[in-house]
């Protein structure tokens, strides 16, 4: 779209075929606006139910929802409005004419001449409208940032900031006004504003639902809910107590709740009750009942049944981080032989080594992934001798490709710009759901080539994550579309160098 925008504002006359692609992308536009407005009413009919159901929780929240609702709708509006007045001043009609005037029907669709002397004004005096709209978008960001207060590092507001670097396509820098209004075609105007119109509207929806997901809200509401049970372990030796805390999900510990477990009444303390059975012999055991939960209009019974096993001490031997082992580095495991002590066990592993890190806590390390590793539990058993309590054994997995970044842009992110690619400097690796620790995890080399002008640029080296001075001069002269390949991504893993793939970027 900007592609086509850049283009009518150098060209002297503008092609039919081009008119008609800003009148088709106009419209889609207004009908993605009016489908984004649809959908922010339905999420301030879901904020207002939550306060009806729970006022002195939402109220806050709620109050900064409809400030957002009231601000969004006048600068929509005065986008809106702004649409009438360019269409009015280029066709030579009433704003009322124009509010009745479809876009295709526009007889002037390549004027440039009045929409630049309506949105740029005087030289001197700055008094065009593209001067006052540039100021209500500012505004509306730092109102938003305002009613986000501490939780607006998890909002985006990027596309209403309006302090980047603007070029015009001779690549001299120009003001915010002059690059997307300065010699622009009136249909290439209406496109533009549409498009700040769909901006507005998305980050009205993002700081909405924020703000309607950090409210506390009254949990009954919803059909979804049911009771919960979660034992403080699952595994019973006879002689010892069996023990869980059965809950409401997301529910109020202000609220007091009772039960009723196999016949007998529980009060609850802070949203949960706590169930405590004596165990004197093996076998599956269950017990059963409702907890009652009081809401906005009564109390409501919720019915749960659970089962668990009671069985004879055995050893336990569990892998801390995850049910594997990896190869190359450091794997925590706790080994707990019911009812013996410490110092009365020994572990052995086969296929690699373990080393004590303190009561009951080891690390193993396996060489190579592949191999079944077994830990192999013994207990004294009397003069010295030993018995053999149980023995769990293990895969072994080749620790997992790391994830290379661009400033946060993973290799999924396809888009990135220009500002952004060389503020980077370079590539990073992260290790996503991995558990374990790789403090030498780094890039030690790739390869970088940018398709440009329909032609690939010559492939430029890194012997390190570090951008080289020839990648950040091309990354400095790239345009919109351009795409930037960063391949054979080499990064120091346990087991030595590894290449993790590519990443393709595209310059938005």
């Amino acid at each position: 779209m900007m592609y086509l925008v850049l283009t009518a504002m150098l060209a002297l006359n503008v092609s039919t075929e081009v008119l008609k692609s800003f009148v088709t992308v106009n419209e889609a536009m207004e009908t993605t606006n009016k489908n984004y407005a649809t959908r922010n009413e339905a999420v301030y009919d879901i904020f207002q139910r939550a306060y009806l159901a729970n006022e002195s929780k939402v109220a806050e929240q709620w109050e900064k929802a409809r400030q957002i609702k009231a601000r969004s709708k006048e600068i929509y509006d005065f986008i809106q409005e702004t649409k009438y007045e360019l269409i009015a001043i280029t066709e030579k009609i009433t704003v009322d004419e124009a509010r009745n005037l479809n876009p295709r029907d526009i007889k002037s669709q390549d004027n440039y001449d009045d929409p630049t002397r309506y949105f740029m004004g005087g030289d001197i005096e700055k008094n065009g409208k593209a001067y006052e709209l540039h100021a209500k978008i500012d505004e509306y960001r730092e109102f938003l940032e305002t009613m986000l207060g501490d939780d607006s590092s998890k909002v985006s507001l990027e596309a209403l900031e309006t302090d980047t670097e603007y070029k015009n396509p001779d690549g001299q820098v120009v003001s915010w006004e002059t690059y997307y209004f300065y010699h622009s075609i009136i249909m290439a105007d209406l496109t533009i504003l549409n498009r700040f119109q769909t901006s507005i509207l998305n980050a009205e929806s993002d700081v909405v639902s924020q703000l309607y997901s950090s409210v506390s809200e009254d949990d009954f509401k919803f059909d979804t809910i049911s009771a919960r049970v979660v034992p403080t372990s699952t595994n019973v030796f006879v002689g010892s107590d069996f023990e869980a805390d059965i809950f409401v999900a997301a529910f109020d510990s202000k609220s007091k709740i009772s039960a009723t477990i196999n016949g007998q009444q529980y009060e609850g303390e802070g949203g949960s009750i706590r169930y405590k059975a004596p165990t004197s012999s093996t076998g599956e055991k269950t017990f059963a009942g409702t907890i009652n939960v009081p809401g906005s209009f009564g109390v409501k019974s919720y019915p749960f049944e659970f089962t668990y096993n009671v069985s004879e001490p055995v050893a336990t031997v569990s892998a801390d981080a995850m049910n594997v082992f990896y190869a190359g580095v450091d794997n925590p495991v706790t080994v707990i032989a019911g009812g013996i002590p410490d110092k009365d066990t020994r572990v052995e592993i086969t296929n690699g080594t373990l080393t004590k890190n303190g009561p009951g806590t080891y690390i193993a390390r396996v060489p190579k992934p592949g191999p079944i590793v077994e830990i192999k539990v013994y207990a004294k058993d009397g003069a010295n001798k030993e018995r053999l309590m149980g023995v769990k054994k293990f895969r072994t997995k080749r620790v997992p490709d790391p994830v290379p970044c661009i400033n946060g842009h993973e290799p999924g992110e396809r888009t990135i710009s220009k500002g952004l690619l060389t503020a980077a400097g370079g590539l990073v690796v992260k290790m996503k759901d991995f558990d374990f620790d790789l403090p030498n995890l780094k890039v030690v080399s790739f390869k970088v080539q940018i398709f440009r002008n329909q032609e690939l640029t010559p492939t430029m080296n890194s012997n390190g994550n570090r951008f080289s001075d020839d990648m950040l001069d091309y990354f400095k002269n790239c345009r919109s579309g351009n795409k930037v390949f960063i391949t054979d991504i080499m990064v120091r893993m346990p087991e030595g160098n590894r290449n993790v793939g590519d990443m393709t970027l595209t310059i938005k």
